[in-house]
C-alpha cells in the first residue's frame, strides 16, 4: 500500500509554508502547474509508518541515533542510487513499491526542482532503505515473522538489527555496495537471480496449451499432438519453422495436407524434445505426455516466473546457514530434488540421492546438527505406521510379523505372543524390529535433533532410488549410501575413532557411536535452481508450497 506522508496537513501549515515561499522566491519565477504538483509540503507531524516488524524498528531506531547530524538523501546523487538499487531488487524477485519507490520517484522530483527535501521524505527513504536491506539479507516472509524452518539451539542465531545496521551505515557512500552486501552472495542464490532476470526479460507472455486427454506418445496422430509441437516450439525445444518468404508465402498461407500431417504425428524429434523437457522439470523421463507432463506443460510463463520468486526468497531464508563458514562442514538434503550434497569445509564432497516423504507425510524443513549414530539400529516403529501400514498387514497375514523379525511389546515393555493379542484392540501396543538385513532402517542412522522425530538412515529398498521423483518416505529420508556417507562424517576423526565406528558395525549389535565433531544439518526445500549460465531447472512442487510462500511475500 502506498505511503502517503503528506496529507495531514493544515490549513494554517500550508498558507503559512506558501507565504514563506511567495517571499523567498523570485517575483520572476512563474508559479506554473507543474511546479505546484512536484512541491511536496512538509506537514506538522510526519504520518506514523506501517510497524514491519520488532527487528525493522529496532534496526530504524540504531540507524537514525547513529546519522544524526548527518544530511542524508539531500543530495541528489545518493537518493538516485537509493531508486536505482530499489529497482534492481525487482531481479531479486521483490517488489520495488513495497518500498516506497513511487513516493520517493516524487520527492526525487521536487528536489530537482526545489532543491529541498523534506523531513518526511528523508524518513520515508530511510525507511525504505533498511527495508530493502533486511528483506534481502534474511528474507520478506522470514522478517515479517514467517519462519517454516525449524532451527536446533546449535543454528538458532537470531537476526540482530546491529549487524543491518553496520552494512547500512558502511554503504551510506556507496549504496551499490551495500546492496550487494545484504544480498545473498551463495553461487545458488546469484545463478538463480541471473536466472529470473533472464526469465523476465525473455518469456513470452503466454504460450500454447495442450488440451487434455490420454497420454501422447511416439507414431500417435492427432491434433494435440500439433499443440505439443507449437508448445515445445515456443521454448525452443524444437527449432522453430524457417519463416516463408514472400515468394512462398501464398504457399504457406494454405499448408498441404501432408505438411499437416507431419505437425500432427509425434516423431522421434518430438520425443527427444518431451524428453529435454522431462529432464528439465524433474519428471520421469519416458518421452510421453502423461498426466505430470501434461500439467507441466501448461504451467503459464506468469506462473513459472513466481515459481522462481517463491524460489529467490526460500534461499534467503537458507543463505546464512548454507554459506557463512568455510570450516565447517554441511550436509544439505534437498527434499524436493530427493538428493543429498556433503560439503567439507565449504567444498562439495560427496553427493547422494534420497527418498523423502510422500505429500501426505511431508519431511520436514529443519536446521540441527548430527551428533551421533546408531549402528545395526532396531526400529521402534512409529505409531502412526504401526497403525496406518502395519496393522491392515497383521490382521490379514498372522505371520506378518514374524517374517520381518518385528516383536510385539505391551506399555510395561514385555514382549508378546503376536498371535494371541488382540488386534482389534492395539492400545498400548508397540513393535520393535531386530536388526538385520530385512531392518527398514538399514545398517545405520544417522541422528540430529528435532522435534519430528526425523532422521536420516540406510534402507533395503534400494530399487527406489532409480526413480525419478522419491517421494516414498514416512518422512524420513531414505539415504542411498548411507554407510558410504557415515564414513565421511567420521573422517574428521583419528583413525582410533574410525576403528571404534567400524569394531561396532562388525558385532551386529545396535549401538550408539558419537561423532568425532558435529555435522551441520539442513533439510530444504526449493522447486527451481539454475546454473551459471541462468538455464533453470524445476521441480513438482510435490509438497504444494510455492503457492502459501507466494502468499506471504504478497501480503
Amino acid at each position: 500500500m502506498p505511503i502517503q506522508l503528506y496529507k495531514f496537513h493544515t490549513k494554517q501549515s500550508v498558507w503559512q509554508r506558501f507565504l514563506r515561499c511567495a517571499l523567498i522566491l523570485p517575483l520572476s519565477l512563474a508559479w506554473t502547474p507543474t511546479a505546484l504538483a512536484l512541491h511536496r509540503i512538509d506537514p506538522d507531524v510526519c504520518e506514523t509508518l506501517p510497524t514491519i516488524s520488532e527487528f525493522h524498528q529496532q534496526a530504524l531506531t540504531q540507524f537514525e541515533m547513529q546519522t544524526q547530524g548527518l544530511a542524508l538523501w539531500r543530495d541528489p546523487a545518493q537518493l538516485d542510487a537509493l531508486l536505482s538499487q530499489l529497482i534492481a531488487v525487482a531481479d531479486d524477485g521483490l517488489d520495488p513499491l513495497d518500498y516506497h519507490f513511487e513516493e520517493l520517484a516524487h520527492a526525487r522530483s521536487h528536489l530537482a526542482t526545489w532543491g529541498q527535501l523534506g523531513r518526511c521524505d528523508i524518513k520515508l527513504a530511510t525507511d525504505a532503505y533498511l527495508l530493502a536491506l533486511s528483506d534481502l539479507h534474511y528474507g520478506r516472509a522470514r522478517m515479517q515473522g514467517t519462519d517454516a524452518v525449524w532451527q536446533a539451539p546449535q543454528f538458532t542465531r537470531p537476526p540482530q538489527p546491529a549487524q543491518l545496521v553496520t552494512i547500512a551505515l558502511q554503504g551510506l557512500s556507496d549504496l551499490p555496495l551495500a546492496f550487494n552486501e545484504a544480498r545473498p552472495q551463495l553461487p545458488r542464490y546469484l545463478n538463480l537471480r541471473t536466472a529470473y532476470r533472464i526469465a523476465r526479460d525473455n518469456l513470452p507472455s503466454q504460450w500454447p496449451e495442450v488440451p487434455p486427454g490420454p497420454t501422447l506418445e511416439e507414431s500417435d496422430l492427432s491434433d494435440r499432438v500439433m499443440a505439443l509441437r507449437a508448445r515445445l516450439e515456443a521454448e525452443r525445444y524444437i527449432a522453430m519453422p524457417v519463416t516463408a518468404s514472400p515468394a512462398q508465402a501464398t504457399d504457406a498461407a494454405s499448408p498441404s495436407v501432408a505438411s499437416v500431417a507431419a505437425a500432427q504425428r509425434f516423431d522421434p524429434q518430438l520425443t527427444a524434445a518431451v524428453e529435454a523437457f522431462q529432464q528439465r522439470h524433474g519428471l520421469e523421463v519416458d518421452g510421453k505426455v502423461g498426466k505430470g507432463t501434461l500439467a507441466a506443460l501448461n504451467v503459464t510463463p506468469a506462473e513459472r516466473l513466481e515459481q522462481i520468486k517463491a524460489n529467490l526468497e526460500r534461499l534467503r531464508w537458507l543463505a546464512q546457514d548454507m554459506g557463512r563458514d568455510a570450516n565447517r562442514n554441511l550436509l544439505l538434503v534437498d527434499i524436493a530434488g530427493a538428493r543429498l550434497e556433503l560439503y567439507e569445509k565449504g567444498q562439495l564432497s560427496w553427493t547422494g540421492r534420497a527418498q523423502v516423504g510422500r505429500p501426505t507425510r511431508e519431511t520436514p524443513e529443519l536446521k540441527s546438527m548430527i551428533t551421533h549414530v546408531t549402528v545395526n539400529p532396531t526400529w521402534n516403529i512409529p505409531r502412526s505406521i504401526f497403525l496406518k501400514d502395519a496393522l491392515p498387514s497383521i490382521m490379514r497375514d498372522p505371520l506378518y510379523l514374524s517374517k520381518r523379525n518385528i516383536r510385539v511389546y505391551n506399555s510395561t515393555g514385555d514382549e508378546l505372543d503376536p498371535l494371541v493379542v488382540d488386534w482389534q484392540n492395539p492400545k498400548n501396543l508397540s513393535l520393535k524390529q531386530d536388526p538385520g538385513p530385512g531392518n527398514a532402517l538399514g545398517e545405520v542412522v544417522i541422528r540430529f535433533s528435532n522435534p519430528f522425530a526425523v532422521y536420516l538412515h540406510d534402507t533395503p529398498s534400494s530399487g527406489l532410488f532409480n526413480t525419478s521423483q522419491r517421494f516414498y518416505s514416512s518422512g524420513c529420508v531414505r539415504v542411498e549410501g548411507a554407510m558410504e556417507l557415515t564414513r565421511k562424517l567420521f573422517a574428521s576423526g583419528s583413525a582410533e575413532q574410525m576403528a571404534q565406528f567400524e569394531a561396532a558395525k562388525a558385532s551386529g549389535l545396535s549401538r550408539n557411536v558419537h561423532l568425532p565433531k558435529g555435522v551441520y544439518v539442513v533439510l530444504a526445500y526449493w522447486t527451481a535452481e539454475a546454473n551459471q549460465a541462468g538455464e533453470i531447472s524445476f521441480r513438482p512442487d510435490v509438497y504444494h508450497s510455492d503457492g502459501s510462500l507466494l502468499a506471504m511475500l504478497d501480503n
